[in-house]
């Protein structure tokens, strides 16, 4: 199959090259001298937040492989060439992750700092079961039940709920330069795989026509998952002694938001997806 360098995966690729950055340009210099300067109850709510983000971008990075080996084996070379793309910029946000642990923490997480408790099976059991499926059944359904775990709630339910966290200790405090240039980068990133994950969803539903049954079906199971989330980086505090002043309903609202956006994205939005980068 010749490649197709109009359609939108190349877009996706081209953009990703176009917005290339690297954790060498990050001055990570003065995020050790401000996680000190937190309290005990700021320093757990930002260590629950990036650790949640390092078992995150690793799994997300194992876990890939899968899907781009299905797109390679169907001869889809557009989408072969955006996922590896897509697996590079994986691999960057762990390289990310990992050097601001390095620069800030002043010690090692589970050995001189207790490694903040993470509960769910998200990134130890769903997502690995659900990718490495792939390798065994690579048929429409699976490739959803995939794509729908991994890019549209992974990416655009869970990270995009957390960002907002993030962004809102970072203008509540002024610290963390270097932290908050990871996230936003990363972000951009991520919009990428998103939309790509929502193109994919888009062809596969349009090719197949029981691939829409399973969509409808992992709705469902994820509807299950929406309402517990957005719970664990704010678990244990009382309310009114949130860290940061940060409001827990407005993150738990934030996942619900995200998920009917996805969903309006997959349905509503095909032709302004494909003129966006």
């Amino acid at each position: 199959m010749p490649l197709d360098l109009q359609s939108y995966p190349i877009h996706l690729f081209q953009a990703s090259q176009e917005r290339a950055w690297t954790t060498a340009d990050i001055d990570f210099s003065r995020e050790r001298e401000h996680w000190t300067s937190l309290d005990d109850g700021e320093r757990e709510v930002l260590g629950r937040l990036v650790a949640g983000f390092k078992v995150g971008e690793r799994g997300v990075t194992h876990e890939l492989a899968p899907l781009l080996e299905v797109v390679r084996d169907e001869g889809r070379l557009d989408e072969e060439l955006y996922l590896t793309a897509q697996l590079f910029e994986e691999a960057r946000h762990v390289e990310f992750f990992e050097r601001w642990i390095d620069a800030a923490l002043p010690g090692i997480w589970g050995r001189d700092i207790p490694f903040p408790e993470l509960s769910g099976d998200l990134f130890s059991d769903r997502l690995p079961e659900v990718m490495r499926a792939l390798r065994d059944d690579a048929s429409p359904a699976a490739q959803v039940r995939a794509v729908m775990m991994y890019h549209f709630y992974v990416e655009g339910v869970g990270a995009e709920s957390s960002y907002p966290m993030f962004f809102d200790i970072f203008d509540r405090t002024g610290l963390f330069p270097a932290l908050s240039e990871g996230i936003q980068l990363i972000r951009r990133d991520e919009a990428r795989h998103i939309a790509f994950g929502c193109y994919l969803l888009q062809r596969l539903l349009k090719e197949h026509d029981e691939a829409r049954a399973t969509f409808d079906e992992e709705l469902l199971n994820l509807e299950e998952v929406v309402e517990l989330a957005g719970l664990q980086n704010l678990a244990g505090f009382a309310d009114g002694a949130v860290p940061f002043g940060l409001d827990r309903a407005k993150y738990r609202m934030l996942y619900r938001e995200n998920f009917e956006l996805q969903k309006h994205n997959v349905f509503e939005r095909r032709t302004q997806l494909l003129g966006a980068v």
